[in-house]
């Protein structure tokens, strides 16, 4: 019935479409309705569809956007896509806000040790493996042709921070989607946060000093300036507005969904308008809530109870948005990138786990939790080729095609984890027993299956 649905709203997407001209049904309102609307059907659809075969309903979401994306099938337009691009903001700053929630410093306190490891030994051992990978295949780049030995290892360096940033979004979404909750879930979500502020500070120094070798567009000087405006004011209003949402949450008990929806409307469109970073934002606000606050159970409540369509048009936007192209250009490389990044990390937390002696199924499965990618290391892609314009669209080009293909790989590979680590479910069932804990007679009662 699932298929049937999909082939029946593509046929009709498809009438509509031969309807209007093509840049006019992309560009009015309508045009954006048609496109939210059909995204929304399709991406449900396929999520029901991937979750039967075992797969993560995300795979589904990004899989109907690849499909019916500009790339193969062109029933949403490159237009289209545009004008839904608020749905990318406003999902980036509720799963930033929800990741910032999880970090909650005396519950993850036990944690500190195996994600300062973890973070360490992987994300910045990977960095390295990636910046040497990207030295070595120097001839293989088109992009390094004409530039001296040190200016390659510089943009290397750059490209390697880019390369290793992982995806709060992912992460997050998958972890709610099999109800996980455990060390592993915890330290996952601890290091991707912890990744984001370093792979951002990261890119600010290597990136500054790539353009005092190889002559970017910007000086030293205005490029650090902006990169510490976006990092520390970032932080600064994150804070204010965490305040700020702890008053509503204390004085309004009613409206929290639509206010948790234009809460991150705000912060997505202002924050990128006065170039501030809207996940760095979303972070901070949710750190603030879930640490000096009493309201971040409500808060996260209610990013639930109305993130759903959201997060599905902003996937299935994402899948659409994949430059299947530059594979063929780019391919061969990218996928030896892709190999250096999955060990890297796979390898780098292992280890990195065992010094710290975390529990087994962080030792085991804590690597795959930082392979998918999205939001991050798509807009530092696009930040590089503005950087660097001689040669930046390029480098580009080869890391969205590392980004297409983690997308697609890693989401599976990482439930797959969350699964066999024995936390799925564990958030539903912890809920369901401070639940029965809190009603006359049935705290003692034991949990189903136990």
């Amino acid at each position: 019935m699932r298929i049937f649905l999909l082939l029946l709203a593509g046929a009709l997407m498809h009438a509509a479409r031969s309807f209007y001209p093509l840049p006019s049904v992309g560009s009015t309102a309508g045009g954006v309705a048609l496109a939210c609307g059909y995204l929304l059907l399709t991406a449900f659809l396929a999520g029901g569809l991937a979750k039967s075969v075992g797969l993560p309903k995300l795979t589904g979401y990004l899989a109907s956007g690849v499909i019916v994306g500009p790339e193969l099938l062109d029933l949403v337009s490159h237009n289209m896509l545009e004008s839904l691009s608020i749905f990318s903001g406003v999902a980036t700053a509720l799963i930033a806000l929800t990741a910032g929630l999880e970090m909650e410093l005396r519950a993850i306190r036990s944690l500190l040790r195996p994600i300062t490891w973890i973070s360490l030994l992987a994300v910045a051992g990977t960095t390295v493996l990636l910046a040497a990978a990207v030295y070595l295949i120097r001839d293989l780049l088109p992009f390094t042709a004409g530039l001296g030995a040190a200016q390659v290892v510089a943009v290397a360096l750059v490209l390697a921070i880019t390369l290793v940033a992982q995806s709060p979004a992912v992460t997050v979404a998958l972890r709610d989607e099999v109800e996980a909750d455990g060390p592993l879930s915890r330290t996952v979500i601890g290091v991707v946060v912890l990744g984001e502020f370093t792979v951002l500070a990261g890119f600010a120094v290597l990136s500054s000093v790539a353009i005092g070798l190889t002559g970017g567009s910007a000086g030293l000087g205005q490029l650090a300036a902006r990169i510490s405006w976006e990092l520390f004011g970032s932080l600064l209003i994150g804070a204010l507005l965490g305040a700020l949402a702890g008053v509503y949450f204390h004085f309004f008990r009613g409206g929290q969904a639509l206010f948790v929806v234009i809460f991150g409307l705000v912060i997505a469109e202002v924050g990128r308008r006065v170039h501030l970073d809207p996940l760095l934002i979303a972070l901070a606000t949710g750190i603030y809530i879930c640490n000096l606050t009493r309201h971040g159970h409500r808060l996260h409540e209610a990013i639930e109870y109305a993130s759903l369509p959201i997060y599905v048009v902003f996937f299935s936007v994402a899948g659409a948005s994949m430059h299947l192209g530059a594979l063929q250009v780019v391919g061969p490389p990218a996928l030896l990138l892709v190999v250096v990044r999955a060990a890297g990390l796979w390898s780098g937390a292992r280890v990195a786990a065992k010094i710290a002696q975390a529990p087994e199924p962080v030792r085991r499965y804590a690597g795959f939790g930082l392979m998918p990618q999205a939001g991050l290391a798509i807009a530092l892609a696009l930040v590089f080729a503005e950087t660097f314009p001689q040669f930046g669209a390029e480098a580009s080009a080869l890391v969205l095609s590392v980004v297409a293909i983690n997308e697609l790989v890693a989401p599976p590979l990482y439930r797959i984890a969350l699964l066999r680590s024995g936390e799925a479910g564990k958030k539903r069932t912890e809920g369901a027993e401070t639940v029965a804990a809190s009603i006359p007679g049935e705290a003692a009662a034991p949990a189903p299956g136990s």
